[in-house]
């Protein structure tokens, strides 16, 4: 088997951690010995803008890295319509994916896109809460609750519910929220007031549709400017309520009760997006029951988000298609062709040689 680089890879990443993701695409793209044009997310663009820096230190020749900045509609659009840009690497929301979708279909393009994400935090009461709610609080608020795999939906066991219902009210009133510059911070500033808006408009869902507020879903005091919002925490959620189904993006999370092993694997499934889960359980039997029930690409086992980056990454139903990560990436940007070559003599039917085969 041979391996050829595809071509041309198109690297269209999101605002969120940008550098990390930026890199993630691009090293594995110039194994692959593929040229690259990376398109970076318009709200973050300043971290690409050290690229060019890094890839002449380390030798890469002039054009094999190339960063068009612009907005998704303009930039993103062309990279992905372009003829000549065989495979398209992205990251994003999933309405975007299902528009890259039907512009690369025209040139039946390869696609690896890891989209959106409302992932389950399942915690049975047999499970070492101290460890479970450090988890869960960590999983949801790290990052400013703005990262694809955020367990924001907390699916708790009814013995257990009430206590931990109490115990993240608590803890996320304790969390500290600020600048960046501030060492304390714990949750800075969302990235851009038109998300912060967005994310403000979903607490306001929340109530309406009936959630308990526990904690947070305001602007913290002190904090008189800036995109800044409390950790916050709904109790009774239905699955019924948006809050439950949609991606928030922010440091906002669901807890919802949970009568049997059975209704947690449903509530984990009820929704259209399957990108990661954490199962948290003393045991091991049922960990690999549900943990084989529930509808990820990725699922942690009493841990969070500990992973060799060489396993692959990415979800299934709306959070995706593709996996990206060590030989899986390899795979993405390259071809396999294969040459057979006979090693001794081969026996070929003759046809048109006669009866007697000539």
């Amino acid at each position: 088997m041979l391996r050829k680089p595809a071509g041309v890879a198109g690297l269209i990443t999101p605002w969120n951690t940008p550098f990390m993701l930026e890199s993630w695409k691009l090293a594995p793209a110039l194994a692959a010995g593929c040229t690259v044009v990376l398109k970076p997310a318009e709200w973050t663009p300043a971290s690409a803008s050290v690229l060019p820096e890094i890839m002449t230190e380390a030798g890469v020749t002039d054009g094999v890295v190339n960063i068009v900045h612009g907005i998704g509609e303009e930039a993103g659009a062309a990279l992905v319509a372009h003829p000549q840009v065989p495979l398209i690497s992205f990251t994003g929301e999933t309405t975007t994916g299902r528009e890259i979708m039907r512009s690369a279909a025209a040139h039946l393009k390869g696609l690896s896109m890891e989209l959106g994400g409302k992932s389950p935090c399942l915690i049975f009461a047999d499970a070492d809460l101290d460890l479970a709610i450090d988890s869960a609080l960590f999983g949801v608020m790290s990052l400013n609750g703005e990262r694809c795999t955020a367990g924001s939906r907390i699916l708790a066991d009814r013995p257990v519910y009430d206590e931990l219902v109490e115990r993240l009210a608590a803890r996320a009133a304790q969390v500290v929220v600020g600048p960046p510059s501030d060492p304390r911070t714990e949750i800075g500033a969302l990235v851009h007031p038109d998300h912060y808006q967005r994310v403000l408009d979903y607490v306001e869902i929340g109530l309406k549709e009936g959630a308990r507020l526990v904690a947070g879903g305001s602007r913290p005091g002190g904090l008189t400017s800036g995109n800044y919002l409390a950790a916050t925490v709904f109790a009774d959620v239905n699955p019924r309520m948006r809050i439950f189904q949609e991606e928030i993006f922010g440091p906002v999370v669901c807890v919802t009760p949970f009568d049997s092993q059975e209704e947690a694997v449903a509530l984990a499934n009820d929704t259209r997006y399957g990108l990661a889960a954490y199962i948290w359980t003393s045991d091991l039997r049922r960990a690999h029951q549900v943990a084989g029930a529930v509808e990820a690409g990725m699922t942690w086992v009493n841990s969070h988000n500990v992973r060799d980056l060489r396993t692959p990454f990415g979800g299934v139903k709306a959070s995706g298609l593709g996996r990206e990560g060590g030989q899986h990436s390899i795979d993405f940007y390259t071809e396999s062709r294969i040459v057979h070559v006979a090693l001794g003599d081969t026996r070929v039917p003759r046809f048109g040689a006669g009866p007697a085969g000539g």
